[in-house]
Parts: C-alpha cells; sequence; structure tokens
C-alpha cells in the first residue's frame, strides 16, 4: 500500500498546526489563505486558524486559553458552558460573550476574513449593518479602526459595551458594581436611571451601560426560564466582569495594541458617513424575514423606552404582506443599501457579504444570485463565494455564502 500524508500536512509545512475544531472546508479555505498572505511573524500575531506557527503558538490561541473560561462560567447552565467551552476558539473569547446575540458572525472568521484581505492597522473597517459589533470587536483586537453602524438602539448599546470593554481600567468597573443588589434595585425601576445613561462623565457611562446590559441579559434569561431577575443578576454581573476581568489579563499580557471603534445608530439605507472613507465592508444582511430581531429584542427595546413601530419601518426584512411582496420590498431596499456600501468605500475597496437563504420561506428564491446581480448593477464587481455550512439539527438553513466583491468605482 502507498504510504499517505496527512492533507494538512500536505497544506502546512512542518511544526504548522490548525487550532482544534478546524476541520470545514470552508475554514481550511481561509487557513491556508491566511498561511499564503501573511509572513510568519503576522500568522503569529494576527491568525485566527492556526495554533502553532513554525513551533510557537498564536496570539489566537494564547488568549482564548488565558480567558480561563471554565472559571468564567462556572455558574452558567449547562448547555451555556458546553456552547462557549465547545467555541472557545471560534466565538466564546474576548468580549464577545456578552450578551450572545442571535445571529451574530462567527468571530473567528471575521478574523480571518480582516487577514486575508490583509487589512491593519491604519485601515477602518465598516459594518454598516452591525448587530452586535462582532466586526469592530475582531477589527479592534487587530489593532485596527472600526465604524459599526445599526438602526437598533439595543444594538448600539450591545456595540459600545463589547468594543469598550476591550480597554477599560477593571478597578473602576469593580467599584462600580461592588454593590449588585444595589445597582439592581436602580434598574428595576419602570425607566433606566438617569446617571446610567446621561452621566456627564462619557467614560463613566460606559462602566454603567456595562451593568445596564448585564440586567437586559438577565431580564432575556428571566424571560425565557423560572428563574428570577434577582437570583440571575448578580450571576450574570459576576460572569460580565470575570470575562473582562480574564481578557484584560490576557491582553496585558500578550501586549495586544486594542483599535478604536465609532458606534453609530444610522440606517444603511442612508450611511452617516463621507463618501470614499472606508477601507473594507463586512457585513451581513439580514437573511430576507428568517428572523425578526425587533420582537426578539422586544423586551430590551421597550425597557430602554423604544417604539418598536417606528423602528420596524427603517428596517430591511421586516415589511410586505406575502412572500412576493415581501421579497419585492427586501430587494428594493438591498440595492439602496449596496449602493451606499459603494458611495462611503474607497476605490478597489473589498467588501464583503455573508447571506443565506431559507427556501422554505423564500419559496425557493435564493438570495444570494440576487445580491450578486444587484451589487454587479452597483459596480461592485463579483470575485468570490465560499460556502460555510451552518451547524444544528433544527437549522432550516444548511449553509450561508461569503460573497467577495470589490468596489470599481
Amino acid at each position: 500500500m502507498q504510504k499517505h500524508k496527512p492533507l494538512i500536512e500536505k497544506l502546512f509545512a512542518k511544526n504548522y498546526q490548525l487550532i482544534d475544531g478546524t476541520d470545514d472546508v470552508f475554514e481550511l479555505d481561509l487557513a491556508l489563505w491566511e498561511y499564503e498572505v501573511l509572513s510568519k511573524e503576522e500568522l503569529i500575531n494576527r491568525s485566527a486558524y492556526l495554533k502553532l506557527v513554525d513551533g510557537i503558538e498564536t496570539a489566537h490561541f494564547k488568549t482564548c486559553n488565558l480567558q480561563n473560561l471554565e472559571e468564567v462560567h462556572k455558574n452558567s447552565s449547562f448547555r451555556t458552558k458546553v456552547f462557549f467551552l465547545d467555541g472557545k476558539y471560534s466565538t466564546g473569547y474576548a468580549t464577545h460573550s456578552l450578551f450572545p446575540y442571535r445571529g451574530k458572525f462567527h468571530p473567528q472568521l471575521i478574523r480571518a476574513l480582516l487577514n486575508i484581505l490583509e487589512i491593519k492597522s491604519g485601515n477602518v473597517v465598516l459594518d454598516p449593518m452591525a448587530g452586535s459589533a462582532t466586526v469592530s470587536v475582531e477589527a479592534n483586537l487587530l489593532g485596527i479602526d472600526s465604524i459599526s453602524v445599526d438602526l437598533s438602539p439595543f444594538c448600539g448599546l450591545m456595540g459600545r459595551v463589547k468594543t469598550f470593554a476591550l480597554d477599560l481600567d477593571l478597578k473602576t468597573l469593580q467599584s462600580i458594581t461592588n454593590a449588585p443588589k444595589e445597582l439592581l434595585e436602580n434598574l428595576k425601576q419602570e425607566k433606566v436611571p438617569d446617571y446610567f445613561i446621561n452621566n456627564k462623565d462619557d467614560k463613566k457611562r460606559s462602566y454603567y451601560e456595562t451593568v445596564l446590559l448585564a440586567f437586559l441579559d438577565s431580564m432575556g434569561f428571566a424571560s425565557r426560564t423560572s428563574s428570577s431577575i434577582d437570583k440571575l443578576f448578580p450571576r450574570v454581573l459576576e460572569r460580565y466582569i470575570s470575562t473582562i476581568k480574564y481578557f484584560q489579563e490576557a491582553r496585558q499580557e500578550l501586549g495586544l495594541k486594542i483599535g478604536k471603534s465609532k458606534i453609530l445608530q444610522g440606517s444603511v439605507l442612508n450611511l452617516p458617513i463621507e463618501d470614499n472613507s472606508v477601507d473594507v465592508i463586512i457585513t451581513s444582511p439580514p437573511y430576507s424575514f428568517a428572523i425578526d430581531y425587533l420582537k426578539n429584542d422586544q423586551p430590551q427595546l421597550e425597557y430602554l423606552g423604544y417604539d418598536l413601530e417606528s423602528l420596524r419601518e427603517g428596517m430591511i426584512g421586516l415589511q410586505g404582506h406575502g412572500v412576493e411582496n415581501k421579497l419585492e420590498i427586501y430587494f428594493d431596499k438591498m440595492n439602496i443599501a449596496l449602493k451606499e456600501m459603494q458611495r462611503v468605500s474607497k476605490k478597489n475597496a473589498p467588501i464583503i457579504i455573508i447571506i443565506g437563504t431559507n427556501n422554505i420561506q423564500t419559496n425557493g428564491v435564493i438570495l444570494e444570485t440576487k445580491v450578486i446581480e444587484l451589487a454587479e448593477r452597483q459596480n461592485l464587481k463579483f470575485e468570490l463565494e465560499l460556502i460555510k455550512p451552518i451547524k444544528g439539527l433544527q437549522n432550516t438553513m444548511k449553509n450561508e455564502s461569503i460573497l467577495f466583491f470589490t468596489n470599481l468605482k
């Protein structure tokens, strides 16, 4: 029998090793792309999928292991603990686990995309439909500045907290959170206490917003379980503080330089951004009407004092009656969104759109095909499609597409 050489040994040099769980074809593709594009030093400092580079542990691998997820999730449910431990390198590190948001990116994927596009310090990354600001967090972890835009004020809160928590003063956070019962009693009032959102000291306000997000996280848990918010809030707040603490320790030990973020409330249909000002766009629009994000976030938005119906009018994928009418409105708005992305990005800037199709909901209309068609009308050249499988027995979508475009204007 002819001796077989394993695929990984064929792809990578000796003493290069992938992070555990890097086994999907698209992950191997991205890992190899990183390997081809980045220098040895860059691979050590930036790689998303490599554990060892010529025998040296990568910064991403070290960061994830320094965060002590067993300790952070010691009071979490078994299901939650398993989810984050299984996603140790893909989604559970840094500040991504502060309010796990439905439908968010896998951060590890975003890191790889920034690497293969050769985005570095001095560039500006934009996500114009940012959700919980995963793109901004990943850019900031690599020392890159970013802009997040989302119409939902709750998403704005998540983005501010997750990016601010990458580089805060831990002693200040601990001093503000040393009386959780008193904080809880204030937060249980009918509206957000003024000093949580209107503090004249912007930095101090950011610390209080971290507490506020922990409260809203607890509110969500309480609505899905039989536990009371009185019991949940101290545990969730402790988890937030531990998450931030262990990341700060890892950041300091590894000397990570954190980039800056602008978190803006606004619409992708009319971006509050200058023409020709961003170097790369990475985003994921709503998958037609697959998820009603406003309904999903209703308790948090109502607590924050926002009217859902006024927000709904500006959202993509939440208007219309019947499949045909909903898709017509969806594609009309996506066309405007693509035009805006073309406007604000520089010439030859890469634009990546991650999207999937629920064939049952769309009556067989493939969103990816239509988005490519609309993008090319806006002078965005289609370059490449990578297929990413969606894992989980209950998912009605089996794959999502990573679509690569270049702005030709």
